[in-house]
């Protein structure tokens, strides 16, 4: 049988002097072995099953590898891990690249992958992509503005079609649900979409404007599908789920379900995923990689200009990980949001160009003259951005 390989990346924190006795251990312990030599390991299994170590190599501070900032005494890892121990599905693969217990694994970063076309296969991928959201907006040659709705819970269906008509006569392209709220007993999302799609159908009979509405249909993985379902068949026209809580296999069968619109993946809690300088993720691994095998069609991202800013480089390289060729997979549009402001839109169009999705939300809500105000300041904003930097946008 040829063997076909997954090539993870780690940023790797290793015991001095013991470097590529560390690495051995962690490539067999995350496959046929364990920390300390046992029987029934035989030539054939290393072969077949066994982790293998690629490259091993110091790194110097301050060196950039997948856009993440290296520390000192990190060495760069690379590991071939056989596709048949897990298969296209991420339990498996997570548990396998990140490490099962303490006794096999090491202060190491995952930054990269490389996989080969017929792991790739057994994943969804985007099935809709940047033309999907431009396809259900209509927008075309500039950053598609989504407005998702503060307050951010607590809210029966009719009182949050006030807050959505409102933002609609502001002109904003997407209006969604906050990540806080998907199917409470008090707003069920099927009869928000309800509320939503005719509220949203009297404003464009009114403005010539229709925005639409993206429902966040969050729930268990069991129900998500059926979640799903009953926003579309309640007039919503995109669907979000909050991808790194469900867990990335519950967003692979979300796309795999194939319910005709695109998927918005919202990653609350990311930090929980990605601070840690010695373990977890890498910013783009997990959200123009991971997120993009499962199917997203768009996925959030912070920004250097959020309260708490995202490095530079770590932003560059989520939006260049969302829309390069990788794979030939379908580009997934970057969501880049928190706590922006109208006068943030130059900066975010000056590094992103036009294919963004920019995130609003209290800045329209809360603009002191109104939310329809709000949203004009900012698709302004945006008009005016584009103007100024359309030769760093073609």
């Amino acid at each position: 049988m040829t063997r076909v390989e997954l090539i993870a990346t780690y940023l790797a924190d290793l015991p001095s002097g013991r470097e590529q006795e560390a690495a051995n251990a962690f490539a067999t312990g995350q496959t046929i072995g364990t920390w300390t030599p046992v029987p029934g390991i035989t030539d054939a299994m290393r072969a077949e099953y066994g982790g293998r170590v690629i490259e091993l190599r110091p790194l110097t501070a301050h060196e950039v590898i997948a856009g993440e900032p290296v520390e000192d005494s990190t060495s760069l890892l690379r590991v071939g891990f056989p596709t048949v121990n897990f298969g296209p599905q991420f339990p498996m693969l997570i548990t396998t690249l990140l490490g099962n217990d303490p006794s096999t694994s090491i202060a190491a970063r995952l930054v990269d992958i490389e996989v080969p076309s017929e792991f790739v296969a057994g994943f969804p991928g985007p099935r809709h992509g940047t033309a999907g959201w431009r396809r259900i907006t209509g927008v075309a040659g500039r950053p598609i503005v989504i407005n998702m709705i503060k307050p951010c819970t607590g809210y029966p269906p009719d009182v949050g079609a006030r807050f959505v008509e409102e933002s609609a006569r502001g002109g904003v392209d997407l209006i969604k649900d906050d990540e806080l709220l998907a199917d409470p007993t008090f707003a069920r999302v099927a009869d928000r979409a309800t509320a939503y799609a005719a509220t949203l159908d009297r404003v464009a009979d009114e403005t010539g404007h229709r925005a639409r509405y993206v429902a966040n249909v969050t729930t268990r993985p069991a129900r998500l599908v059926d979640t799903a379902s009953s926003a579309l068949d309640g007039g919503a026209d995109a669907l979000m789920v909050n991808g790194l809580a469900t867990g990335l296999d519950a967003v692979q069968a979300l796309a795999e379900a194939d319910l005709g619109v695109p998927i918005l993946v919202h990653t609350a809690g990311i930090e929980t995923f990605t601070t840690p300088t010695a373990g977890g993720y890498g910013h783009r691994l997990l959200l123009g990689r991971l997120a993009r095998l499962a199917g997203a069609d768009a996925v959030l991202s912070s920004t250097p200009w959020a309260p708490r800013p995202l490095e530079m480089s770590r932003y560059r390289a989520v939006l260049d990980g969302c829309r390069d060729g990788w794979q030939s997979l379908q580009p997934t549009l970057p969501m880049v949001g928190g706590g922006i402001r109208a006068d943030h839109i130059a900066s975010l169009v000056e590094a992103g160009g036009a294919d963004l999705m920019i995130g609003v939300g209290g800045a329209i809500q809360g603009h002191p003259e109104g939310t329809a105000e709000g949203g004009r300041v900012v698709m302004r904003a945006v008009d005016d951005a584009m103007a100024r930097f359309a030769g760093v946008t073609a």
